[in-house]
């Protein structure tokens, strides 16, 4: 990890993405990129010029700086305005950098879950792993452990590579998450029909089993386990899955024009209920 690209929007959850930001490039040596984006449109709704909004961007980051400069002296870092729709901006400003760190309001806004969560639109929009960080992380309790969460497809694979390099990085417990399961309007019926689901959650857990002993053929020192869960969606059961722990890593597809607006649900739903910083990895 070389450089990182961080939102930077003057509210606590762009100081709570640079927290995290922060810590990361201290860990790994990386420079930061702070970035704010004007939207000229926005600024129009709200009575400023451009002009105005520039200054106040400009101010905002001299701020910043001057802030992390105090607290982590060692960060080399560097500011950037950009001009347009946040999504893009972002998109186009990640080229070059090896993470990108914005945080998210867990998308209690209407227009942030009508729209989507920015952090997963910008994911689905580029090369680069995204980090959303929940707006009320606490850098003084960051959680142990990194949990993958694991689909039946091979969007995971990335994700899992991700997990894998993150835990042999930090010596912390590796877990592969599976969730399964019907909601209780489907489930009932199914179970009266005879049989169960349980054998559907004997399956996943042998695949996940699969997983995890390859993972230890590959890489014998990794301390990694594999958990299917029952749950009526599988982003309730995989946020239930990662409170606790330090980090959540998510696969995800598409880097389409159409996939900005349309991506995976499961990746969606966990970051609209966000509690733990999630990477959220592009699978090709």
């Amino acid at each position: 990890m070389t450089s990182i690209l961080v939102g930077i929007d003057g509210s606590t959850r762009g100081e709570r993405a640079l927290a995290w930001a922060a810590r990361r490039a201290v860990r790994d040596g990386a420079t930061l990129t702070l970035l704010t984006v004007i939207d000229p449109r926005a600024a129009r709704e709200s009575g400023a010029t451009e002009q105005v909004a520039y200054t106040a961007a400009h101010n905002l980051l001299k701020a910043v700086t001057r802030e992390l400069a105090v607290a982590f002296p060692q960060i080399e870092a560097t500011t950037r305005i950009a001009t347009g729709g946040i999504v893009d901006a972002v998109v186009d400003a990640a080229e070059g950098h090896d993470l990108i760190v914005l945080g998210s309001h867990h998308g209690a806004s209407l227009r942030e879950t009508v729209g989507g969560a920015k952090g997963l639109r910008v994911s689905v929009s580029t090369t680069v792993p995204t980090v959303v960080v929940p707006v009320d992380w606490d850098a003084d309790r960051p959680g142990s452990g990194i949990v993958v969460g694991v689909g039946p497809d091979q969007v995971s694979e990335n994700a899992i590579a991700f997990g894998v390099g993150e835990a042999l990085a930090t010596g912390e417990r590796l877990e592969l998450v599976s969730a399964w399961g019907l909601p209780p309007l489907l489930s009932r019926p199914a179970e009266a029909m005879g049989g169960g689901l349980a054998p559907v959650g004997v399956e996943f857990q042998s695949r996940l089993d699969e997983r995890v002993r390859l993972l230890h053929d590959a890489h014998p020192g990794l301390d990694v386990r594999g958990r299917a869960v029952e749950a009526a969606s599988p982003a309730a059961g995989i946020v239930a899955a990662a409170r606790g722990h330090r980090l959540l890593v998510l696969g995800t597809h598409s880097r389409t024009v159409l996939g900005r607006a349309l991506f995976g649900s499961v990746t969606h739903g966990v970051l609209l209920e966000l509690d733990t910083p999630t990477v959220v990895v592009p699978q090709p």
